[in-house]
């Protein structure tokens, strides 16, 4: 089994979408398959109706599986290899990282066709969304990431409705006169918890997004389960949130496990921030990092911070602002996470910043490149130095890759959604000018 193509997620690992539906791994939403799970007559497998444990003999599983096996990348991964090609660090390597598996054990035990025998290969490692529940409507997400997206999405396209990996969504008024809908409520489901209940004892690493994990009370309930079943003290817990909430009932649960793993997803300060990921406030965002920073020591944290067209050219500024003026003592502190942890908005393709038109790349190479050169006059450790120029590599190696089309379609989008939203992308970017101001 080659090196180069080997991860630990497809025997290890569970991951399950917002709306339920199982999937290889997050990042295989990028692939054609969306890395969906499916039952034998092509629908979606969804954690709300089928086993968890029998999903993991699945076809797609099997076949992602098959393909490591005989040394060559499944199209699920096609969006760490594309990463890796560009000098990006991958989930797979991230992953890599952090799961021991022998290779030999694997090849012994797992079949040619990719079926396993669960014994085999318990569950370690659980990537779970408590459904859409969000406060925030951020532009590289929508409605079946976020609730808060409903509303704007009737304005943007004229429809109460929409595709997800489970079929069409229909959002109707409630009571409130706000648009719902219950198609990602699907953690009630009984069968769900049971499952849950009976593997829990082997979990050892347990990762939450969203929605927003830390608005969903159900996820306060799973965890207050663990402490009180002793499984806490074994199991690492990560999240990526959007840290508007933070307050000692999270924190007093948090202590209580054997790690907490804190991906922040702030994707610049100020005003950039507020545009980028609406209705945020910077102000009580910056007091709610101050806090994390401070907190026990099995609680590690770094900035998830998502490059799109609308902060590609103040990445910099921010980067020096980490490293300058923040006085973070313990986020993004460690030498595997120095600075910031960056990873590219693949999709959607007109806010990723392969969009933007050639004479906007040269600017942002220029501003990079300024980058270095400014950190090559701080007195940083070697190791942010040569995390600095990694960063500056893998942006500007990825934007240069290819060349996407929809450049004109990012103009309209921004400007409708601006009208929606009474923003002003100029504001923002005041690059783009020529562009908006035709």
């Amino acid at each position: 089994m080659s090196e180069n193509v080997f991860c630990p997620i497809p025997w290890n690992f569970l991951a399950i979408r917002s709306n339920g539906d199982l999937r290889v791994c997050c990042q295989a939403n990028q692939s054609k398959s969306r890395g969906i799970i499916r039952n034998e007559d092509n629908s979606a497998a969804n954690a709300s109706n089928t086993s968890l444990i029998a999903s993991r003999n699945f076809e797609l599983m099997k076949n992602v599986r098959s393909k490591m096996l005989q040394n060559e990348w499944p199209e699920e991964c096609i969006r760490c290899q594309t990463e890796e090609k560009t000098g990006l660090r991958s989930r797979r390597e991230y992953e890599r990282e952090n799961w021991f598996i022998d290779n030999e054990y694997v090849k012994e035990n797992t079949k040619e066709d990719g079926t396993i025998v669960i014994e085999d290969f318990p569950l370690q490692y659980l990537d779970l969304r408590f459904g859409n529940n969000c406060n925030l409507s951020c532009r590289m997400c929508g409605p079946s990431d976020s609730s808060s997206w409903y509303e704007d999405h009737v304005k943007l396209t004229g429809k109460t409705e929409y595709w997800d990996t489970h079929g069409k969504v229909e959002l109707k008024k409630n009571a409130a006169g706000k648009f719902s809908t219950t198609d990602y409520d699907w953690y009630n489901s009984e069968s769900f918890w049971k499952e849950m209940n009976e593997m829990g004892s082997g979990v050892r690493h347990i990762y939450m997004a969203g929605g927003e994990p830390l608005l969903i009370e159900k996820h306060f309930s799973f965890l207050n389960d663990c402490i009180g079943k002793g499984f806490a003290k074994n199991i690492i817990l990560e999240y990526n949130t959007n840290l508007s909430f933070l307050n000692e009932k999270i924190i007093n649960l948090w202590e209580q496990f054997k790690q907490v793993r804190v991906g922040a997803s702030i994707d610049g300060m100020g005003d950039v921030l507020e545009y980028q990921r609406h209705p945020i406030k910077w102000d009580s965002t910056l007091k709610n990092l101050q806090i994390l920073d401070g907190l026990k020591e099995n609680i590690f944290s770094w900035l998830a911070l998502t490059i799109t067209n609308y902060n590609v050219f103040h990445v910099p500024e921010f980067i020096k602002w980490k490293l300058k003026e923040s006085n973070f003592k313990r986020i993004n502190s460690s030498k595997k996470k120095p600075i910031i942890t960056h990873h590219m908005c693949h999709s959607p393709l007109h806010l990723n910043i392969r969009s933007l038109p050639p004479e906007l790349k040269e600017l942002v190479t220029n501003k990079y490149k300024d980058l270095i050169a400014w950190g090559n006059e701080q007195d940083l450790t070697d190791y942010q130095k040569k995390a600095l120029e990694n960063i500056v590599d893998g942006v500007l190696t990825y934007m240069e890759a290819e060349s996407y089309k929809d450049w004109d379609y990012f103009i309209e989008y921004t400007a409708k959604l601006d009208r929606i939203r009474n923003q002003n992308i100029l504001n923002i970017v005041p690059e783009y000018a020529p562009y908006f101001q035709k």
